[in-house]
């Protein structure tokens, strides 16, 4: 602790800066310290993506996308709203970070930013279940 404390005011007299305490929140990361050390993750971040898009009370599902999946650009099926698809996306694409389970189905999901459909949006729905 005390080369901690050296360290710190070393840095204090070098550079413009404060302490701040324990890490708890940064950047959209939360860290809880445990006996083995820190545990990053991001589970306000996770329920603030849902209230944001109206899917709290939606049911739980087991694995990011369907098993086989094939998404494909369906010209005969109906559009999606960009918007809502792109925000979606940009959300999800922010928690992989700390959740690298989603972050082929988001990936491969991505891809269809440009024209999404409704199976796209679908699949990106079940990907926040």
């Amino acid at each position: 602790m005390n080369e901690i404390e050296a360290f710190k005011c070393q840095m204090m007299n070098e550079f413009e800066m404060t302490d701040l305490g324990y890490l708890t929140y940064f950047m959209g990361m939360e860290f809880t310290e445990i006996f083995e050390g820190l545990v990053m993750h991001q589970m306000k971040y996770a329920s603030d993506i849902l209230k944001m898009f109206n899917m709290v009370s939606c049911n739980s599902s087991s694995s990011p996308t369907e098993t086989n999946l094939k998404l494909v650009m369906n010209e005969d099926e109906e559009l999606a709203d960009p918007t809502l698809f792109k925000q979606i996306v940009g959300s999800l694409r922010y928690q992989c970070n700390s959740r690298p389970d989603t972050s082929y189905a988001v990936g491969i999901i991505s891809r269809f930013m440009s024209e999404p459909r409704a199976s796209h949006l679908q699949a990106i729905k079940r990907v926040m279940r």
